[in-house]
């Protein structure tokens, strides 16, 4: 616990999601840690519209909220993260995505974890999507595959990667993330930043650990389009990313492959999937497309659409 009495800084950068901004900001007000010895930083690069009056009627209706709106000056969520941690006043930061809706235990999981801690550590927090959005075939092998943020949250505590990081739901010591380094503002959309820094964390010899109780809910769903073009974005990503990290290029495999190859993969998956209508032959269609995307983008061989995401 810092002077103020914070004991944690959450940081929410705001990305072009369609979720209620309202919702989450509400969600923080339920956290079983007292409201007064947490902020939530709110930091808008202007990827999204609405956000500010919905804050304002946040505000209106909950004057003591800890939620505060701060500009991040820049689009794009490693900017929008650096905001948020610039502008923290505890020496702990909880990063937590914008369309994550927080469970009551997810700032105090996180502030104990950091409380016990001998050597520098990351605690990292799932996200599920809930039953009713778990209905859609694409969303439930997103997330039982672990293809959605990298992990099977679902059975994480049995296969766990103390490599593993990403930005949806983790906490680290101020002291760790300036030893780290900021998130690379180059990425200029909600894909690879985490990873990248996620590289650049392990050579710290930190590592991460997972905390079940500091649970969110993703609370919209997400469409195989949208996740196509999320994947193209991820190939371009990926280039700048072997820049920094020449010798770690766990994707080089499936780059090697030729588009028309993969191509073929979509529609033989396609036809199975078509014939038989079971989980396994989906899931196989719906990688086949997410591989064939992620190359298109690494190889520039479809629209990346690289410019800085703008609010709609």
């Amino acid at each position: 616990m810092n002077a103020l009495g914070l004991e944690a800084s959450v940081v929410v950068a705001l990305n072009p999601h369609d979720n209620d901004p309202a919702v989450v900001f509400d969600a923080y007000l339920h956290q079983t840690l007292p409201a007064t010895s947490f902020e939530v930083i709110v930091a808008d690069g202007g990827t999204r519209s609405g956000v500010a009056q919905a804050h304002a009627e946040h505000l209106r209706a909950f004057p003591a909220s800890p939620v505060r709106l701060i500009a991040a000056g820049r689009p794009g969520r490693a900017a929008a993260n650096n905001a948020g941690a610039r502008a923290a006043r505890s020496d702990l930061l909880v990063f937590v995505a914008d369309d994550f809706v927080p469970a009551p235990t997810l700032v105090r999981a996180h502030v104990e974890f950091h409380r016990h801690l001998r050597a520098p550590a990351v605690g990292v927090g799932p996200a599920f999507f809930t039953a009713e959005l778990r209905e859609d075939p694409f969303c439930r092998w997103l997330e039982d595959s672990g293809r959605l943020f990298g992990i099977p949250f679902r059975i994480a505590e049995q296969r766990w990667s103390r490599e593993f990081f990403y930005v949806g739901n983790a906490s680290i010591a101020r002291a760790l993330f300036e030893r780290v380094g900021a998130f690379d503002e180059a990425f200029r959309h909600d894909l690879f930043d985490d990873f990248e820094f996620g590289l650049r964390l392990a050579a710290t010899g930190a590592r991460t650990h997972y905390l079940p109780k500091a649970l969110a809910w993703h609370d919209h769903a997400v469409t195989l389009p949208e996740r196509a073009q999320a994947m193209r974005r991820s190939g371009a990503a990926a280039r700048h990313c072997e820049a920094r990290h020449v010798a770690f290029r766990p994707w080089a495999d499936a780059v090697k492959q030729p588009l028309a190859e993969l191509a073929a993969a979509v529609r033989r998956t396609g036809e199975s999937a078509l014939a038989a209508a079971t989980e396994a032959t989906r899931g196989e269609w719906y990688l086949a497309q997410m591989d064939l995307a992620f190359a298109e983008g690494y190889h520039g061989a479809a629209a990346v659409q690289d410019e800085a995401p703008r609010a709609p």
